[in-house]
């Protein structure tokens, strides 16, 4: 047997089989090891920052997973038992509906659990998020504003935006509507 069709055989059946629940919650264990993973190997954070955001990377991945699989099959669970009449439809709607909700966990389900969850469990765990004392946050600036005086007449723009100097939001020639 070759190579290629092992691969062939492999492709097939993972396409056959594939459920959109599976492929989200394969992408949020591989988050939940390695995002903690490359926080603590930042050698310029401090240590206790570094621990608190890799933990809390790590509880986020933990909630996300079994949300994922939870809203996917539910939601595939509700397309069967709604098209199980017409099987050739139930199939594809299944399939759409399981998207739909690992998109919905996404956006609405893990964001609500991670914000009701995560703060009690760090502080069960004794930690705080530590002051950043290396990186102090600076007051917002706002931006400046060209100061133009009343005295200046109405080409003076190009000494204040001279990146405009042939910019033009009229005609050069012909009929002027409107008395520009």
């Amino acid at each position: 047997m070759a190579l290629a069709d092992i691969i062939k055989r492999t492709c097939k059946k993972l396409g056959e089989n594939n459920k959109p629940t599976y492929v989200v919650m394969a992408i949020a264990t591989v988050k939940g090891i390695c995002r903690p993973t490359f926080t603590m190997m930042d050698k310029t954070e401090n240590p206790e920052t570094k621990k608190y955001t890799a933990l809390r990377e790590g509880l986020t991945e933990v909630i996300a997973i079994p949300a994922y699989w939870a809203s996917g099959e539910l939601a595939g669970a509700l397309a069967k038992k709604a098209f199980s009449k017409d099987k050739a439809l139930a199939g594809r709607a299944e399939k759409n509906l399981m998207f739909i909700g690992v998109c919905a966990a996404a956006l609405f389900i893990i964001p609500g659990l991670c914000s009701v969850a995560i703060k009690p469990i760090m502080d069960a765990m004794g930690l705080k998020a530590p002051d950043d004392k290396k990186h102090p946050k600076q007051p917002e600036q706002k931006p400046e504003m060209a100061y133009i005086p009343a005295s200046v007449n109405h080409v003076s723009y190009k000494n204040v935006f001279p990146q405009m100097r042939s910019f033009t939001s009229r005609p050069q020639t012909g009929l002027r509507v409107g008395g520009l």
